[in-house]
């Protein structure tokens, strides 16, 4: 007897239990793969903290500022007292509370910062081609200059 055409049901029915084995292997292959890929990798090293403290050693941002004229801005002034007024006076300053320093007219305070002139009661400072008056704390001076003994 001769059969009239192939038929892939029953050729499904005789391979099924060899397709169900080789798809149960390449399945437990995958897995183990996967596995052992997950258990065998490196371990990551520890993340750095979200909030430092402070600066990290060997990473200042100092320069980083001074492209963006960040570098001056916290400068603090202050001053304690005044030598003499006009192109050559001088003036008795604390910068960002360190102990007070004599400065002349046009000595660099500071990167970008001189000073740029006394004033009989006030400095002005010269910031980046910015001029700023500072007034000296306390009392007025009078006009002569001077301070009476009896003050």
């Amino acid at each position: 007897m001769i059969k009239p055409f192939f038929m892939p049901t029953q050729w499904l029915n005789q391979q099924s239990p060899h397709l169900l084995q080789a798809m149960a292997m390449l399945a437990a292959a995958i897995g183990m793969g996967l596995w052992s890929a997950l258990l065998f990798a490196p371990k990551p090293a520890d993340p750095p903290a979200l909030l430092a403290l402070g600066p990290v050693p060997g990473q200042s941002t100092e320069a980083i500022a001074n492209w963006f004229g960040g570098g001056n801005a916290h400068l603090r002034i202050t001053v304690v007292g005044l030598i003499a007024a006009g192109q050559r006076g001088a003036a008795l300053l604390s910068i960002n509370g360190q102990p007070p320093q004599a400065f002349k007219v046009g000595q660099t305070l500071a990167q970008g910062v001189t000073l740029a002139a006394v004033l009989p009661e006030a400095i002005a400072i010269d910031q980046d081609g910015v001029v700023q008056n500072i007034a000296m704390p306390g009392q007025a001076l009078p006009a002569q200059g001077f301070i009476p003994v009896g003050r």
